[in-house]
């Protein structure tokens, strides 16, 4: 009887890893799992673009291909601080400059085939978004993800740089 238990859930079991969808344990990117690359860029006020409270700067980046934007994913850092944060990012001023106005800056980002733009947007029109500062990003393009859920923390730029092997 337990010959018959052990070949059967060694045969459920080599089954379900056949089946679409599933898979056993994913281990670091190689052939076969999700292509990964990053590079960096700066996003300078002096290329932005104001429109309102938003200053934003494009950027045409082919590595976005179509299955990135269906099944992978873009992510972008910034540096600060001699660390890299995760965007979307939100802080808040309050400006001695601007009578009883306090405000928030989210620095965000979106993206499409071939495309990715990067922005300050205020919570106010009263205040010029040139007035935030250049950054330094790193965009980090994943084709698409492995099967199963990420066993790293994909707002932590030392982890998704461990993890897929990134140049630093």
């Amino acid at each position: 009887m337990k010959r018959y238990q052990l070949f059967l859930s060694l045969f459920v079991s080599l089954a379900l890893l056949g089946l679409p969808g599933c898979r056993g344990p994913e281990g670091p990117p190689g052939p076969g799992n999700a292509e990964v690359f990053s590079h960096e860029v700066n996003f300078r006020m002096a290329d932005a673009q104001v429109n309102g409270p938003v200053a934003s700067v494009q950027y045409d980046v082919p590595g976005i291909t179509r299955t990135v934007v269906d099944e992978g994913a873009v992510l972008v850092f910034f540096r600060e601080q001699n660390t890299w944060t995760a965007m979307p990012f939100t802080y808040g001023y309050d400006n001695p400059d601007v009578e009883a106005v306090d405000y928030i800056v989210t620095l965000g980002f979106g993206y499409d085939v071939g495309f990715l733009e990067v922005f300050y947007e205020l919570s106010v029109d009263s205040v010029d978004p040139r007035t935030e500062p250049d950054r330094r990003l790193k965009i980090v393009i994943i084709e698409s993800f492995p099967i199963g859920k990420m066993p790293i923390d994909v707002t932590d730029y030392e982890q998704v740089k461990r993890y897929f092997g990134l140049p630093d």
